[in-house]
């Protein structure tokens, strides 16, 4: 199987087949997709995972100190790496991007290893880079497995169809939407949105990135602080906890805007 085999079975797996839709059932209020998976649903995926990590930085609160004792080592391993850890981190997301992996765990990664404000300029420009070759992969290798799979994907399709024409301003809206950047990193390659609109819209992922980040920076001060027996570390824990959910809240209402202003801009069904 040669690499557009490979490249179209990637696609599937992420439900990017050229399968129809059908309406949902009775009280779904929406379309349910191949494999019975509603529109909705998929929607939510990546507001998932920010729910189990920070279920997981809730239970760090009060058991994180049987694993404090690992962070020394893994801060000792980074200065030992020196600046060869932010190289393998950013291969690592190059390599991986193409094939959907959950950019959120990338992003938890970087908040625990390289701290919030370091994590997060490694993170974003791995992940910005790495969605630059999707997008050319999507526009001159896989260009025919990626138009036939948007023919089964209308919400995708008409939200690409129209930045192709609006440019700019559409992609940035789309990117600021908490989805998986790869999907449509391949499906503005496949229609061919300009390079220059995709470069730029891009940056729009930085708020959900960032929440990313935050998330594994979380996770890290909660488990050290629980691991130092500090008297208030449960306070300062439930501060950083609390500063999770308004960041998460802010989140949410960034992507609430930015999907009022993607059917504003014509896209009648937003992603």
């Amino acid at each position: 199987m040669g690499f557009r085999g490979v490249g179209w079975k990637w696609l599937e797996s992420e439900g990017f087949s050229g399968a129809g839709v059908t309406p949902g059932v009775a009280g779904g209020g929406g379309m349910v997709e191949k494999g019975g998976v509603s529109r909705d649903g998929r929607r939510w995926g990546k507001h998932g995972l920010w729910v189990i990590a920070a279920i997981a930085i809730g239970v760090l609160l009060f058991q994180g100190h049987h694993l404090a004792h690992l962070l020394p080592r893994m801060e000792a391993w980074v200065r030992s790496v020196g600046p060869a850890a932010p190289l393998f981190f950013f291969f690592a997301v190059v390599a991986l991007e193409p094939v959907f992996f959950p950019n959120t765990l990338f992003g938890m990664t970087a908040g625990v290893v390289f701290g919030l404000w370091e994590g997060f300029l490694i993170y974003f420009f791995s992940v910005y880079m790495a969605n630059l070759i999707v997008y050319l992969i999507g526009r001159w290798l896989l260009r025919e497995p990626v138009l036939r799979g948007l023919e089964g994907r209308p919400q995708i399709q008409s939200a690409v169809d129209a930045a192709e024409t609006q440019g700019t301003s559409l992609v940035f809206w789309i990117r600021l939407l908490p989805l998986n950047p790869a999907v449509f990193s391949y499906a503005f390659g496949g229609v061919r949105v300009p390079f220059r609109a995709v470069a730029i819209g891009t940056l729009g992922m930085f708020p959900h990135m960032f929440f990313d980040v935050y998330l594994g920076t979380v996770a890290a001060h909660v488990t050290e602080m629980a691991g130092a027996g500090h008297a208030d570390w449960e306070a300062k824990g439930f501060g950083l906890v609390l500063g999770l959910v308004a960041a998460g809240v802010l989140s949410l209402r960034v992507a609430r805007i930015a999907r009022n202003q993607i059917q504003a801009a014509g896209v009648a069904d937003a992603p």
